[in-house]
């Protein structure tokens, strides 16, 4: 009978060399999936320069309840302010190596994909020095100078006249902040959104849900649907589906104008966040594949990869939200039947930086 050769044993040190070895090529698999499932992700994205090329007119928006403009006198002056601000070059812009800033913009298109004006601008500042994100709400109704557009209007206009570029500009310029990155979504994304992550839990007041019922009347208008679907029925504390929270966080006519609009958006911004970093990996996957095409941004496929690699960083960080004026920086004016927030540049300016950069 012939026998065998008997196999050298091998030496502990050879073990641990060729278990090493098989823990390096997993981890290397693993890696490799993770990236081509993250990269399948961020294909779905729409990338986009933001400079969707200018219009030298857009639709005027004024408000109905306006009663007549301020004084000639005072509009003047509120005129002269917003230009010298725009010219102001004096004043460097704020920027840290340390602090990301992106701006989050909700437009008011009643067309899927189509350019309107900014209703939300939420520009969210990742401080990794101070371990802190800070949220702020730009109020749409901020009178200042547009670049290349001749008179005065309100922040939100920027968008309609030049896409996010120009708002982009129009903000950095205006604030004295680099800013030059965005995420942009519109009603439809955002009712999407709401609705695969189980709605949104608020305590809707009996004005508030007039109101919110009034958008809604609108938006079945523009899905052709009837007029009643999905109206809200009762006040108090209710989950929301994503038609219903688009209507609750358009409110500008209850409470305190623009500023309690933009509380309501924080609120839903905040239990979005919530929810989404509860969802286990199947509930995050179905999330994604809907949502993400009906994102555009001008963020790189390798800036967004770092910021998804770093969100069980992020997720530690506190969170301060605020909104831009600040209290006792601005007055109300009438301009062009137009309800706008005349604003003390240099204060608001000081208090970004403050806020932001510390």
């Amino acid at each position: 009978m012939m026998k065998t050769a008997k196999r050298p044993k091998m030496s502990g040190k050879k073990k641990a060399a060729v278990a090493a070895g098989a823990v390096a090529g997993v981890l290397l698999i693993a890696v490799l999936c993770g990236w081509l499932l993250m990269n399948g992700y961020l294909d779905k994205i729409k990338y986009a320069s933001g400079n969707s090329g200018m219009v030298s007119s857009i639709a005027p928006d004024t408000d109905a309840s306006a009663a007549s403009d301020s004084p000639q006198s005072d509009i003047d002056a509120l005129n002269k302010k917003a230009e010298a601000n725009l010219k102001n070059s004096s004043t460097p812009l704020m920027y840290d190596e340390d602090v990301f800033n992106v701006l989050l913009i909700g437009s008011d298109s009643r067309t899927a994909g189509g350019r309107g004006r900014s209703d939300s601008m939420i520009l969210i500042s990742i401080n990794r020095k101070t371990s802190k994100i800070v949220v702020t709400s730009l109020l749409r109704d901020i009178y200042l100078q547009i670049p290349g557009i001749s008179e005065g209007n309100r922040l939100n206009a920027a968008n309609a006249y030049g896409g996010p570029s120009l708002l982009l500009s129009t903000i950095q310029q205006n604030f004295k902040i680099k800013v030059d990155k965005y995420i942009a979504v519109d009603f439809f994304s955002f009712m999407d959104l709401i609705d695969k992550v189980g709605g949104v839990t608020v305590n809707v007041s009996a004005a508030e849900m007039k109101v919110a019922n009034d958008y809604i009347t609108e938006l079945n208008g523009l899905k052709g649907l009837d007029k009643n679907d999905g109206k809200l029925t009762k006040a108090g504390e209710q989950n929301l589906t994503g038609k219903q929270a688009l209507g609750y966080a358009r409110i500008r006519y209850v409470g305190n104008g623009d500023f309690g609009r933009t509380d309501r958006q924080r609120i839903i911004l905040e239990q979005v966040f919530s929810k989404i970093k509860s969802r286990n990996l199947f509930q995050l996957n179905d999330l994604l594949n809907t949502f993400l095409p009906e994102v555009t941004t001008n963020l790189t496929k390798g800036e967004l990869s770092s910021m998804v690699l770093s969100l069980p960083t992020y997720a530690g960080y506190g969170v301060d939200s605020w909104h831009l004026p600040a209290e006792g920086t601005f007055s109300y004016l009438t301009v062009r039947k137009m309800s706008v927030l005349g604003i003390d540049f240099d204060k608001n300016i000081a208090e970004l930086k403050k806020k932001i950069y510390g």
